[in-house]
């Protein structure tokens, strides 16, 4: 009996260490289960947050990236508004240009038509004058000085000039304009075309022409025999 009642003591003991062993396994359990959800929750928390952070960044760059942009956009807008300002300045700059070159070309075309010209107004056509037969006109040497003929108004005086022949032929009036521009010691256009007679056009073509042939030599309006063709 003793015996019998010893092994069922220990038995019971082991039974009851088993008991509580398997208490604590699961209050083990529990334990570390509580810890994994905490865990998991803390976890949970954690990622929520870091998306919703992630999410707001990716918010606040892509707002910066729009405002980027936009500025850009604006500045390119600028740079626009700024080289249509200098083209227009530059078409301004060129209008005013090109109008004070074209105000100068009138003031040559004025100067040079005056130089020219001598300042006369072009007189109207003379009436045609029944043709007369040519004849051979002695060509008469004058003595006359540019202070006479300016005294006289530019006029031919009659003791100084031959009554003028009906029509000249180029070679004459070339030849009366040379002897006259020489004995004067230099002459205007208009000297010369009412001493000589001849029309406007006529003088200004015997001049042109004793000019390039180098006879003559042009000075403020007033023709001259250049040295080497008196030479």
């Amino acid at each position: 009996m003793p015996l019998k009642n010893l092994w069922e003591k220990e038995r019971s003991q082991r039974l009851q260490i088993t008991a509580e062993r398997r208490q604590q396994v699961n209050q083990w359990k529990q334990l570390t289960k509580q810890e994994l959800q905490l865990q998991a929750d803390l976890l949970h928390q954690e990622l929520s947050s870091f998306v919703t952070n992630l999410d707001n960044n990716r918010k606040l760059q892509q707002q910066q990236f729009q405002q980027e942009i936009l500025e850009r956009q604006l500045e390119i807008l600028q740079i626009k508004t700024d080289v249509w300002q200098r083209q227009q300045e530059y078409r301004q700059q060129r209008t005013a240009k090109a109008q004070a070159l074209f105000q100068n070309l009138q003031n040559f075309r004025a100067i040079l038509h005056n130089s020219v010209w001598d300042d006369y107004s072009p007189e109207q056509p003379a009436s045609p004058t029944p043709a007369k037969e040519e004849k051979s006109v002695v060509i008469p040497k004058w003595s006359i000085s540019r202070s006479a003929i300016k005294a006289n108004g530019f006029r031919p005086s009659a003791n100084t000039i031959a009554k003028k022949a009906p029509a000249l032929n180029a070679d004459t009036a070339k030849s009366k304009v040379q002897q006259y521009i020489q004995q004067a010691e230099g002459a205007t256009l208009i000297e010369i075309e009412e001493v000589i007679g001849l029309s406007r056009v006529q003088t200004i073509d015997i001049l042109r022409s004793l000019i390039k042939q180098g006879v003559l030599e042009q000075r403020d309006r007033q023709y001259f025999i250049r040295q080497q063709a008196i030479s």
